[in-house]
Parts: C-alpha cells; sequence; structure tokens
C-alpha cells in the first residue's frame, strides 16, 4: 500500500504540473492535455485497486495461516 500512495502522489503531482502548465502557458495540445490526464487517472486507479487486491490477498492469507479460516 505504501508504493501505491507514492506512486499517487507522484502521479497527482505530475497532474498539477501538467495543469498548471496549460493553465498559464499555451505549449500544450488541449487534446493531448486531456489524453494525458484521462492515462494519469486510469493509472492512479489501476494502481490503488491493486495494492488493495494485494493487501487483501495478504490478510486472508496470513489469517489462514493462522487458523482463523477454513
Amino acid at each position: 500500500m505504501k508504493i501505491a500512495t507514492i506512486v499517487s502522489s507522484i502521479l497527482l503531482f505530475v497532474w498539477v504540473f501538467l495543469t498548471m502548465l496549460v493553465i498559464w502557458t499555451d505549449s500544450l495540445n488541449e487534446a493531448l492535455y486531456v489524453k494525458l490526464s484521462i492515462t494519469i487517472g486510469i493509472v492512479v486507479v489501476a494502481t490503488i485497486l491493486i495494492a488493495i487486491a494485494l493487501r487483501e490477498y495478504g490478510q486472508e492469507k496470513a489469517m489462514k495461516d493462522h487458523n482463523y479460516l477454513d
């Protein structure tokens, strides 16, 4: 979960910087900005979902190892 938080934070920082760049300059095409924003959003969501799935798997495995689950 720690890695997912770091990756998500870095991507959020990149997206904020990208947004400020688009707002204050005309250096990026609007279509490219939208594509990059959607891509960053998809990567963040996928990272968080994978981290949650791995955490749940680890917790379930630990419970099985300690005979809390059959």
